[in-house]
C-alpha cells in the first residue's frame, strides 16, 4: 500500500475518517451528572453511537466506512470497483456533506451536557466533508 497514490482529498478523508470512527466510537459525546458518588460505580458517559439519538451517530460511522474503504480499495490495492450511474467522486462529495449533516443535527438536538468528543466529532465529520468536497473538485480538475 502506497500513500503517494492518493490526492490530498483522499488522504483528508482517510485520516479525517479515521478520527471521526474513533471519535464516535470511544470519546464521551454526553455525560450524565448522577450526583451523590454514583459517578464512581457506574461509567456516566455515552459515546457518539449510544443514545440519545444513536442512529446520527452509527450512520456517520456507516458512511465514513464506505468512503475510506472505497479509497483503500480503488486506490492503495487497486482493485476494479462496479460502475455506478454517479462518478465515485460525486458519492465522496455527497456522502461528506451527509456525514457533516448529522453530526450538527445530533449535536444540535440535545445540548445538555455536551462531552468533549460531540465538539472534535463534529470537527472530524466536517474535515470529512472537506475532504469529499477535495475529491470533487480533483475530479473535475482532472476532467
Amino acid at each position: 500500500m502506497r500513500l503517494d497514490r492518493l490526492t490530498q482529498g483522499e488522504r483528508i478523508v482517510l485520516i479525517g475518517g479515521v478520527l471521526l470512527i474513533a471519535d464516535l466510537l470511544l470519546l464521551p459525546w454526553h455525560a450524565i451528572e448522577l450526583g451523590g458518588g454514583l459517578e464512581g460505580l457506574v461509567d456516566t458517559t455515552l459515546t457518539g453511537v449510544q443514545a440519545p439519538y444513536a442512529a446520527y451517530g452509527i450512520a456517520a460511522v456507516v458512511l465514513t466506512t464506505v468512503m475510506i474503504v472505497q479509497i483503500v480499495l480503488a486506490r492503495l490495492l487497486s482493485v476494479r470497483l462496479p460502475g455506478s450511474s454517479a462518478a465515485w467522486s460525486q458519492i465522496h462529495l455527497l456522502l461528506g456533506i451527509f456525514v457533516a449533516v448529522m453530526l450538527v443535527i445530533k449535536l444540535v438536538r440535545l445540548t445538555d451536557s455536551l462531552g468533549y468528543g460531540a465538539y472534535s466529532g463534529v470537527l472530524a465529520g466536517i474535515l470529512v466533508a472537506y475532504g469529499g468536497w477535495s475529491i470533487s473538485r480533483e475530479a473535475e480538475g482532472a476532467a
